[in-house]
């Protein structure tokens, strides 16, 4: 399954920033969001680009800490 993301980017609090498409291919259904920017930064760094930053710790929905907006609706990412 092929995905589209809309990221906002921005390099420092001073620049400023924007929206950047991105397709993301071979997804599996199964994935967790993490996992799916996990296979964006992965296509990033291949094609020499720089990879998106975001917070994750556990990874199981226990801390928090990859609450983000997802479809314009605050969610964990894992």
């Amino acid at each position: 399954m092929n995905l589209t993301l809309y990221i906002w980017r921005q390099k420092d609090r001073h620049s400023p920033g924007k929206m950047v498409r991105y397709e993301v291919k071979d997804v599996n259904p199964d994935m967790s969001f993490l996992e799916l920017l996990d296979v964006l930064n992965q296509q990033l760094i291949e094609r020499g680009e720089e990879p998106v930053a975001f917070d994750h710790d556990c990874r199981e929905g226990i801390c928090g800490s990859c609450g983000m907006p997802i479809s314009g609706r605050n969610r964990l990412a894992c």
